[in-house]
């Protein structure tokens, strides 16, 4: 997955409507770490199970995988990475703000959030409580 700063200008799927970037991490990337509300946790999760943008491959967390030990095969057919424990996504969750502002974010926010404890700037967790889905992106 593409890294991309935390508001910074969505520059990843090519014809896009202008949006601002969140939550595109890197495990080489430092993130702002804390704790998000339950209600932003939950709607993030909620909002994953049903992403936009759907790709052909999966993105695996950096970080789960970082933590697969030890950073063997576990079955010959199947690489650490691939492990049912280590989470992955395909797609994007979209929400627009109620000032307008469009956000791109990946569908394993959620999973970030949750499990490693990032945190979104507080715009972001205002659209989540209070926007909704940006219309017209699939």
């Amino acid at each position: 997955m593409t890294y991309i700063p935390d508001l910074a200008p969505y520059d990843y799927y090519p014809g896009a409507p202008d949006a601002v970037a969140i939550g595109w991490l890197d495990s080489s990337m430092p993130f702002t770490a804390g704790a998000c509300p339950r209600d932003v946790r939950d709607r993030l999760v909620s909002l994953g199970a049903e992403p936009v943008r759907l790709m052909r491959g999966y993105h695996y967390c950096q970080f789960c995988q970082e933590a697969v030990e030890p950073r063997r095969v576990t079955r010959a057919d199947i690489r650490p990475y691939e492990a049912p424990d280590v989470a992955h996504g395909n797609g994007e969750i979209w929400l627009t703000g109620v000032d307008g502002t469009k956000f791109a974010a990946p569908v394993l926010i959620g999973h970030y959030v949750e499990e490693h404890h990032y945190l979104p700037p507080d715009g972001f967790i205002e659209a989540v409580r209070t926007g909704v889905p940006t219309p017209g992106v699939e």
